[in-house]
């Protein structure tokens, strides 16, 4: 296999590819026939005008226009709304033959329709497997502490010891974090427990955690604490584990799109250890519609600092918390992206999770040792679900600041905020006093 480094692993081909014959396209909704596609309503064809995005059909040249976010799927586990901003969103199954990048600038060009097309970006995972040795821990059952703890310096670095002992401290056993990634295997034996429910949004693919990266993420946040098995969460949080990057079939972005949706009433943090280089329009108002219905959502900027350091989304998105990655002396990962955008730093060099019990794409080891904004980016969600146990009532922009404001200046920082670590390395005791 060709070496293409942070797609996973060192010696994995690129991530999966976009849909070969589908196209995303935002409609506007003011006329009738445009909410009928764009929310899938029944109507009667034969008594509309024919516009001309229904001329694409009719001429063959468009097999199908399906709607992301359809009006029976446009309620929450709240019963309200599910999406404002992502409402039109729908994908667009050009006919072979057909080139979906000529068909989405065709579309662009029906501005009294079409408000966005584009070919879907698929998203990837910015992690790769630290250069130690993995961590078989079967059958190593010890009493609490946990045995592997020592090796997850994570922790003291954000002081999550510190913040335990505060007077008022408060578990985020009330919090959801909403974990969307490459699955989760729910059998491991810190994980029992953890996850109070599971979502497959990839079709033609099981729900299994075939990259383990998921299972990397999950752990982090909130492996189960002092059962005397392998590592500890960060909080107590529950997760809501929703399966949106593909191992074995093409990216599907409204499968994405709408396991995004899906947070909306059921979760009060969003962790994406993803990203992309390409702007992803849907995603953008997607995620505009979670902040505004009070979901902190935490990005990792990517890795690929020594390959151009591009601005990766959705991490750069408004109102996003982009997290960096840093070592155990505070240095920024040298693989850790920088900007303007970068919000905050955590733990991300030789970080020690949870790995699938069954053989994935790493072998089998239970237990091992990452890099990557990926792994930074769950520290940072679990201290906004313990400042959110605190205090409910804060909106995202708030959680945010809050960390930011709170967060350790390092000394490699020259002002603050830098471009190399946004405000500075997380530091959950001071966020909670």
């Amino acid at each position: 296999m060709a070496d293409v480094p942070y797609r996973l692993w060192s010696n994995q081909t690129a991530e999966a590819p976009p849909a070969r014959h589908t196209i995303v396209a935002k409609l506007r909704t003011s006329t009738a026939h445009a909410r009928r596609v764009a929310l899938g309503i029944a109507g009667d064809e034969a008594s509309e005008p024919e516009t001309r995005l229904s001329r694409l059909v009719t001429n063959a040249r468009v097999r199908n226009i399906r709607p992301v976010f359809p009006q029976g799927a446009m309620a929450t586990a709240a019963a309200g709304p599910a999406v404002s901003r992502a409402r039109g969103l729908v994908t667009i199954e050009v006919a072979r033959g057909e080139s979906p990048a000529q068909m989405a600038r065709h579309l662009r060009n029906l501005r009294d329709e079409v408000e966005y097309a584009y070919v879907p970006p698929p998203r990837r995972m910015f992690a790769r497997r630290a250069p130690t040795r993995s961590y078989a821990a079967r059958g190593a059952r010890r009493q609490s502490p946990d045995p592997m703890l020592s090796r997850q310096w994570g922790h003291s670095a954000v002081r999550i010891a510190e913040a335990r002992v505060l007077r008022g401290f408060k578990e985020a056993t009330s919090i959801v974090v909403a974990v969307a990634d490459s699955g989760i295997d729910r059998a491991h034996p810190d994980l029992k427990g953890v996850v109070k429910a599971y979502k497959n949004f990839v079709k033609g693919e099981s729900a299994k955690d075939f990259e383990g990266h998921g299972t990397h993420v999950t752990g982090i946040v909130a492996a189960a604490m002092n059962n005397g098995i392998g590592v500890s969460g960060l909080c107590a949080a529950g997760i809501l584990a929703l399966k949106v990057l593909p191992s074995r079939v093409e990216w599907d972005a409204e499968g994405y799109y709408r396991a995004l949706g899906y947070c909306i009433g059921r979760a009060r943090v969003l962790n994406l250890s993803l990203g992309a280089e390409e702007l992803d329009p849907g995603e953008r108002d997607v995620i505009a519609d979670l902040i505004d219905a009070g979901i902190v959502v935490v990005a990792a900027v990517g890795n690929e600092h020594e390959e151009g350091n591009p601005v990766e989304y959705p991490a750069a998105l408004p109102g996003v918390c982009a997290v960096g990655a840093v070592d155990h002396v505070d240095r920024r990962g040298s693989f850790s992206n920088t900007g303007k955008h970068l919000s905050i730093s955590a733990p991300g060099v030789e970080i020690v999770s949870t790995t699938p019990t069954y053989k994935y794409e790493n072998g089998k080891s239970d237990y091992d040792s990452w890099d990557g904004s990926s792994m930074a980016t769950p520290h940072v969600s679990a201290a906004a679900a313990l400042l959110l146990a605190k205090s409910p009532e804060l909106t995202p922009a708030q959680v945010i600041k809050k960390l930011q404001q709170k967060a350790t200046r390092v000394a490699g920082m020259k002002k603050r905020p830098s471009t190399a670590y946004g405000w500075g390395r997380l530091d959950i005791e001071a966020v909670l006093k």
